[in-house]
């Protein structure tokens, strides 16, 4: 593990060209091994092979941590320099190339899409109303990536072109601008349209527009250039319940706009210094004032908690405006996120999916921040999954009442995570142990239909289409219009 602490930004800066040592060697606080041990329980908790977080605190780096190994198979020790592929935290790198652009007078917001692509066409005639800014706020309409192809990777310069050619046949979700939904693929269109405006690659321009000025040395969108010694591998849950490196990585050139940015806590804590200063680093801007505030202002109401702006997440955590994004990918989870009133960030990494990024990062920024307590709980299928294949279901039941009975809890029982663990086992070719999931969720709260659809999708995998049309229909008796029930019940009548 690496450790730095109370480190002006311009210091980190400096330590990171010229070699100097962080005080990784001193004794923590009560206050950091607090934080220190936080981090700890989380990556064992959630069973991630490795934990990297930073944290800014009023305008200083306060707090760098990496706990576990850059992968399982390799067993290379995690540090603050190791990369992570860092998944929709890409995003606001790309929202921040494309004001950049905007400032140089090469394009506007206010574009539409083909007055910079006039090759992209779509089936549904209303795409020509698409603007820059609609694909940023994600309320263009774009549907959302079904299939990233991870297992056939691109890598050349033109796959960023083919992909905005690829959409012929597609059709909106809604009309441009009418809602918020949320889409990968506008971003990775977006790549397209920075290259064509900028007259080279989209990953030239993030080295020579963002990382370079910005001192990110380690970054990049490109994952060919992640040095061996720094790559961490990815890591998903097995046939076997258990942590295994993935057998794909997450990378196709064609999405690098949603999902292909690899950096590392120093670099995203120079991020975070870029963005806390609404644009400028060691005496150089980067971006506008103005275009911060385009950045970071509501443009589109996602819920009643949160809204979007130019790809930023804005929500608040207590009284403090929070401006974040979370990203999670195969065998990756992060999140981002810094609150510009009180100069403060925090960035987090983990080499395994499926860990509850938002949430987890929350409480570190809560508990470090704003002196909260140390109170998130995993889910409880992270234990059960232990058990769920090697013991009868009935000490399944025994662990989880255990659990939820226990005085503090030390896992989040709600029944929810027994459709999670039950979707897990039917993933991994295990039917029979999803129904049992799912058949105890109707005992546990048995006037909820969800539930009661969920065990329809277990006959279904288990081609008892009778028992399936049953259950489904037990469903609709609860909810009659719950329509993802409706649609399955109507498939299977072939209606």
């Amino acid at each position: 593990m690496s450790h730095t602490f109370r480190v002006p930004l311009c210091m980190l800066l400096s330590m990171l060209l010229f070699g100097v040592a962080t005080a990784q060697n001193q004794t923590l606080s009560p206050e950091l091994k607090a934080i220190d041990e936080l981090v700890k329980w989380q990556k064992e908790s959630f069973d991630a092979p490795g934990m990297a977080v930073g944290i800014i605190k009023n305008g200083e780096v306060y707090y760098t941590g990496a706990h576990g190994v850059q992968g399982i198979g390799t067993q290379a020790p995690l540090t603050t320099k190791s990369l992570f592929h860092m998944a929709s935290v890409s995003k606001p790198f790309v929202a921040t190339a494309m004001v950049q652009l905007m400032e140089q007078g090469k394009l506007s917001l206010d574009d539409k899409l083909i007055d910079h692509l006039p090759y992209f066409s779509m089936a549904d005639k209303r795409y020509k109303k698409i603007t820059l800014a609609q694909m940023l706020n994600h309320s263009s309409g774009i549907p959302n990536v079904q299939d990233y192809e991870w297992d056939k990777p691109q890598y050349d310069d033109g796959a960023a072109e083919r992909y905005s050619k690829s959409f012929t046949e597609e059709n909106l979700d809604f009309k441009p601008g009418s809602r918020f939904s949320y889409s990968n693929a506008a971003f990775d269109i977006l790549c397209d349209v920075i290259a064509k405006a900028s007259g080279m690659t989209f990953e030239d321009y993030m080295q020579q527009y963002i990382f370079e000025p910005v001192g990110m040395v380690n970054s990049t969108f490109y994952k060919p250039d992640v040095p061996e010694s720094l790559a961490t591998q990815p890591h998903v849950l097995g046939d076997e319940m258990s942590r295994v490196v993935s057998e794909i990585y997450p990378y196709n050139r064609k999405h690098a706009g949603s999902s292909t940015l690899h950096s590392n806590v120093e670099d995203m804590l120079l991020w975070a210094e870029v963005n806390l200063n609404k644009g400028i680093i060691n005496g150089k801007r980067i971006y506008e004032e103005s275009s911060y505030d385009l950045l970071t202002s509501p443009q589109v109401r996602v819920n009643d908690r949160r809204n979007v702006g130019l790809s930023w997440f804005l929500s608040n955590l207590k009284v403090n405006k929070l401006v974040f994004h979370s990203g999670g990918d195969t065998g990756y989870s992060t999140l981002f996120g810094f609150f510009p009133d009180t100069q403060s960030a925090v960035v987090l990494m983990l080499n395994i999916d499926g860990f509850q990024s938002e949430n987890g990062a929350g409480v570190i920024m809560a508990n470090s921040l704003f002196g909260d307590s140390l109170s998130l709980k995993p889910p409880v299928h992270y234990k059960l999954k232990d058990y769920v294949l090697e013991e009868d279901f009935e000490k399944v039941k025994q662990v989880y009442y255990e659990e939820r009975d226990r005085d503090p809890q030390r896992y989040q029982t709600d029944p929810e995570w027994f459709d999670d663990l039950g979707y897990l086992l039917m993933d991994r070719g295990y039917p029979e142990k999803a129904l049992e999931c799912f058949q105890f969720m109707v005992e546990l709260e048995p006037d909820y239909a969800g539930w009661y659809d969920s065990v329809g999708d277990a006959y279904v995998a288990l081609d008892n289409t009778q028992l399936a049309i049953e259950w489904y229909r037990k469903a609709l008796e609860i909810k009659p219009d719950q329509q993802f029930t409706i649609d399955k019940l109507e498939k299977l009548l072939g209606k």
